[in-house]
């Protein structure tokens, strides 16, 4: 198979395709987004443990806000390279959401932050998320 550098790539590929049934699953996303952000912080708080347990958690709240938003506009992926680069076409060209935020989803993906710079970018990222999927948004 090909490098899959494009949406319009991935939406050729089976990593990434149309489901008239995925905006439905948004609400769940926000709050698994919002749950594992939560325990980033306890974690962080806490200054017990890894603080690679921080990044991890802040991570997999970043994913779930990612999904949200994609899954909103009626894709569901099946790799996370189709999920970024869905994610840019929809919402960072059109200006909707900042390119920094996903770069600091790619920085925790690697373990390449700080638990309190991807705690703050999980906030960040789950907030714009809401705010772009509530009404009128």
């Amino acid at each position: 198979m090909a490098i899959i550098n494009t949406f319009a790539k991935c939406l050729d590929s089976p990593y990434l395709h149309e489901d008239k049934d995925a905006p439905s699953g948004v609400p769940d996303l926000l709050a698994r987004a919002h749950e594992r952000l939560g325990h980033a912080v306890k974690v962080q708080d806490a200054g017990q443990g890894d603080p690679a347990d921080t990044v991890y958690l802040a991570y997999e709240s970043m994913y779930c806000s990612i999904r949200a938003l994609v899954h909103a506009k009626g894709y569901r992926e099946l790799g996370l390279r189709c999920l970024m680069l869905a994610c840019e076409s929809l919402y960072v060209r059109t200006g909707r959401l900042d390119v920094a935020l996903l770069h600091q989803f790619e920085n925790a993906q690697r373990m390449k932050t700080s638990p309190a710079e991807a705690v703050s970018a999980a906030g960040s990222l789950l907030a714009r998320a809401r705010e772009i999927l509530s009404p009128g948004g």
